[in-house]
C-alpha cells in the first residue's frame, strides 16, 4: 500500500515505442499522437454530418472521422499487442442475416488537447461523438480491439493488415471489418447515427493525444484538504466521476476533510483527481494525500454517502 501525496502522471513518463515517435507506451497504455483532422465535414453536403470513424490514418477516410493519427494501422497494432492485448473479431452476420457483435478485450478511450491558453483538456472519447436520435453525447462504452485482419496485398502479393490499406482504425459503426477498433454498441448497425460534437471539439488541425488504456482497473483513496466543505464540492466529486465513468463514494469527514474512494483505468483517475485538485467554485484545495487500494468492484456508480 502506498501513501503520499499525488503527483498527476504527466506523459513526460511515457515510453517511446522504438521506431515509431508518435506511438507511446505507459503501463497498460498507448498514446498516439494526431490531430483534429481538417477534412471532416468536407462532404457534409452529401453526409448531412454523419461520421463513420472515431480515428483513422493517412490514407483513410478522413472526411467522416474526428481523429487523424499519425501512425500506420499496423504500428498501433504492435504497441497494442506489446501492452499484452489479443484481437478478437469484428462484427459480421448469421446465416439469417442478424448481425453478431465484435469480439476481443475492451479498452477506455480518451482524448487530450491544449485550449487556447495552454491548459489541457481531457476528455472520453465518446464525448467527442454525439448520437443524433438520442440527441446527446454518445453512451459510455468499452471499445472492442478486434484487431483488423491479415489479406493478400494485391500489389504485393504479401499478407497485410486489412487497416494498412483502408487506413481506419476506430470505427463507430459495424459494417467495417478492417478497423483496429469497433463500437459495440447494438445502435453501430445505424452509420449515419453518430455526427461529430461540435460543441466540445476543438478546431480542425489543434494537435491531440489519443490514450488507449487497456490497463487493469485500480482504486484509489483520498483524503481532499481545503476549504472542502460547505462549497458543493461532494456535489462536484459525483459530477465529475459521472462525466469520466469513475465508481466510488465521496463523503465529508468531522475533521473537515472530504474523503472519496475512486475506482476505474488509470486515465480515468488521473484525470479525476487533476479535477478535484482545482474543486468547484469557493473551493480552495490545498492538498490531497492519497492510497492506493486494491478495487472494490462493488460499485456500479459513483455515490454521496451521508
Amino acid at each position: 500500500m502506498v501513501r503520499g501525496w499525488l503527483t498527476i502522471l504527466a506523459f513526460a513518463l511515457l515510453v517511446p515505442l522504438s521506431g515509431f515517435p508518435a506511438l507511446k507506451i505507459s503501463g497498460g497504455r498507448v498514446i498516439v499522437e494526431g490531430e483534429i483532422s481538417t477534412e471532416l465535414g468536407r462532404y457534409d453536403n452529401v453526409l448531412k454530418g454523419a461520421i463513420e470513424y472515431l480515428a483513422c490514418a493517412e490514407g483513410g477516410k478522413s472526411y467522416e472521422s474526428i481523429l487523424l493519427l499519425k501512425c500506420k494501422p499496423s504500428q498501433l497494432y504492435k504497441a497494442l499487442l506489446k501492452i499484452g492485448l489479443k484481437p478478437g473479431s469484428p462484427a459480421s452476420f448469421d446465416e439469417s442475416g442478424k448481425p453478431i457483435p465484435p469480439k476481443g478485450p475492451g479498452v477506455v478511450l480518451m482524448v487530450e488537447w491544449k485550449d487556447e491558453k495552454g491548459r489541457p483538456i481531457r476528455v472520453r472519447a465518446e464525448d467527442l461523438i454525439y448520437n443524433s436520435k438520442a440527441k446527446r453525447p454518445m453512451k459510455r462504452i468499452e471499445w472492442t480491439f478486434t484487431g483488423s485482419r491479415l489479406l493478400e496485398d494485391p500489389e504485393t502479393g504479401e499478407k497485410t493488415l486489412q487497416a494498412d490499406m483502408t487506413g481506419n482504425i476506430i470505427s463507430t459503426h459495424w459494417a467495417d471489418p478492417s478497423v483496429l477498433f469497433q463500437n459495440p454498441l447494438p445502435e453501430a448497425t445505424d452509420e449515419s447515427l453518430y455526427k461529430a460534437n461540435m460543441k466540445l471539439l476543438p478546431k480542425p488541425g489543434t494537435r491531440v493525444r489519443l490514450i488507449i488504456d487497456a490497463g487493469p482497473p485500480i482504486g484509489y483513496h483520498l483524503f481532499i484538504k481545503g476549504k472542502v466543505q460547505g462549497v458543493g464540492f461532494r456535489a462536484f466529486t459525483k459530477e465529475q466521476a459521472d462525466r469520466l465513468g469513475v465508481t466510488g463514494y465521496v463523503k465529508n469527514l468531522p475533521d473537515g476533510r472530504v474523503e472519496a474512494l475512486i475506482e476505474g483505468r488509470e486515465s480515468l483517475l488521473e484525470e479525476m483527481i487533476r479535477r478535484l485538485k482545482t474543486g468547484p467554485p469557493g473551493a480552495e484545495v490545498k492538498g490531497i494525500e492519497i492510497e492506493r487500494v486494491k478495487p472494490t468492484g462493488k460499485y456500479e456508480k459513483f455515490k454521496i454517502l451521508y
